[in-house]
């Protein structure tokens, strides 16, 4: 049994509410541990790229809307994958007008679409928001949040998600 570790995450709650990480140090002299609250999670704007952020939200109101949502849900590698149809229920809009605003954003290159199968997986341009400081532009690992709807899954998912309990109710 010494060769088993043990990994406890541990959160604090800051005064404005944020749940932040916290990282335990042990000195390896005394064994004494020591609390570290790290950074919540954030997102950073590029200041000079930001002129750009301000044009899009006064001249495509919508475009904005579903940059902030992806800023808003993507993850440290600044991407999130996420269909049409999700796209369309969560903004209450019609395909032609998500598909029209979000070729917006890929034409002032505020994104990059890259498909899979019927999926979108949104690439973020760091060099406008990023979530790992700059720093870490060129680094190529491309993984994604994925955003599912559960209407667009399949019946055996679907079952597997809502199963419910029966129970008999007992003999008198």
């Amino acid at each position: 049994m010494e060769n088993i570790n043990v990994i406890s995450n541990y959160t604090t709650e800051r005064p404005d509410g944020q749940i932040c990480p916290v990282e335990i140090d042990t000195d390896k002299d005394t064994n004494e541990q020591q609390a570290r609250q790290k950074s919540a999670p954030f997102f950073a704007f590029n200041k000079q790229n930001y002129k750009a952020k301000v044009m899009l939200a006064r001249e495509e109101p919508l475009a904005n809307s579903l940059f902030e949502f992806f800023v808003s849900e993507m993850d440290k590698t600044n991407a999130i994958c996420i269909s049409m149809s999700t796209l369309e229920k969560l903004f209450k809009k019609s395909r032609q007008s998500i598909s029209k605003h979000i070729k917006i954003l890929v034409k002032r290159n505020f994104v990059e679409i890259f498909k899979i199968g019927n999926m979108n997986a949104y690439a973020i341009n760091a060099f406008i928001v990023f979530t790992q400081g700059d720093s870490n532009l060129w680094k190529a690992k491309f993984t994604a949040t994925i955003y599912a709807d559960f209407d667009e899954q399949n019946e055996m998912i679907k079952r597997e998600y809502t199963r419910q309990i029966t129970t008999k109710k007992g003999r008198k």
